[in-house]
């Protein structure tokens, strides 16, 4: 199971809580965190974590934590095949806003932050970069962290361990967003 709690300030930042109960039998969990779907034109992203490319809790060591600028449609890697991409590690802060400067900045202890023109279900559904859909929207996928992507091999090696999420303990993850 899980809780999430949103708490309001008066200056009207929103601190969002989220708590994972441990289920019984529940399969690998790939991620833990929460997707905002805003209007395309909200596509400027600037972030201080590891980058400049993207990078995951397994491949991260080449990646420098610093302050950086990147848009939504570069956030998505030219895969062969459209898949799951943008993830950055170690993000502190992040405001994803439209050309007027006008938009959302996000806060949290080191979490992964992505920006992308899509969401998981359009990329996962397109066989070709042709084939994905008009941009409409910027996806927005703040998380506690996304399992690591494996593959040391050629041959499909599964993600290692350490590079999981415990799914048999509790997990807290809370993070603050605010208009700006």
């Amino acid at each position: 199971g899980c809780t999430v709690a949103y708490h309001i300030a008066g200056d009207g930042s929103v601190r969002v809580t989220m708590d994972y109960i441990p289920v019984e039998g529940l399969s690998e969990m790939p991620e833990f965190g929460m997707l905002f779907k805003i209007p395309a034109d909200y596509d400027r992203v600037t972030y201080y974590g590891m980058g400049p490319e993207e990078n995951y809790c397994d491949r991260s060591e080449g990646a420098k934590l610093s302050l950086y600028e990147t848009t939504a449609k570069d956030n998505v890697t030219p895969y062969v095949i459209p898949q799951e991409c943008g993830n950055r590690t170690g993000v502190r802060y992040a405001k994803v806003t439209n050309r007027r400067g006008e938009g959302l900045q996000f806060a949290g202890d080191a979490m992964d932050f992505s920006v992308l023109p899509y969401t998981p279900h359009e990329l996962e559904n397109a066989g070709h970069h042709y084939e994905l859909p008009q941009v409409h929207h910027t996806v927005i996928r703040v998380a506690f962290r996304q399992i690591g992507i494996g593959g040391d091999d050629s041959w499909g090696a599964r993600t290692h361990d350490e590079y999981l999420i415990d799914i048999s303990k509790p997990v807290h993850f809370d993070f603050v967003f605010a208009g700006c």
